[in-house]
């Protein structure tokens, strides 16, 4: 028997089918007589170049060893299968059982990102409280304003009462002059 190594790309639409399709495929390898050493559901990556319009794919890995016949049924099987929008079937020299590095690259990518989301989570909340409390600034200085309002005469009204005594000072001030 020899040794494989298959990565196979699904449909995002379609990628929760990813685990099945591994389980199918280590079902096939298992009742042909062959080991799978690896079995990885990498997930949802993004593409280096579209492929069927598509910018993102689920990625899956898995190291076999079997015969001839299960890699052709295998083959078959993607070939049928119109969520898997690519494969790849390789031989290698020997299993591999350890955890690829693309699976270790997805983690770390997945941590950065919730890091980030984390960050961006942190900065919005402080982004709605400073634009509460200068909500509630605005709010108590425009009530303060109207207080202040109420409490003192309207200037309108004060400016036209004192025009109106003025007038009225100097209109019994002047003397009348008749000719």
């Amino acid at each position: 028997m020899r040794h494989y190594e298959i990565v196979f790309l699904v449909h995002p639409d379609q990628s929760d089918q990813a685990p099945t399709i591994i389980t199918k495929l280590s079902s096939i390898v298992t009742d042909s007589g062959g080991t799978v050493h690896r079995s990885e559901n990498i997930g949802n990556r993004r593409l280096a170049y579209p492929i069927q319009d598509q910018f993102k794919a689920a990625y899956a890995l898995l190291n076999i060893e079997c015969g001839q016949t299960a890699i052709d049924e295998i083959k078959n099987s993607f070939k049928f299968n119109d969520s898997v929008i690519r494969n790849l079937i390789l031989n290698t020299k020997e299993a591999y059982s350890d955890s690829s590095a693309l699976l270790a690259q997805t983690r770390e990518d997945s941590e950065k990102e919730s890091y980030e989301e984390e960050k961006q989570r942190q900065y919005q909340e402080e982004k709605a409280l400073k634009e509460k409390s200068r909500m509630k600034e605005t709010a108590r200085r425009a009530a303060e304003a109207e207080a202040k309002q109420e409490a003192e005469p309207e200037p309108e009204e004060a400016e036209v009462a004192s025009e109106v005594e003025n007038v009225i000072e100097t209109a019994s001030e002047e003397p009348e002059t008749e000719k």
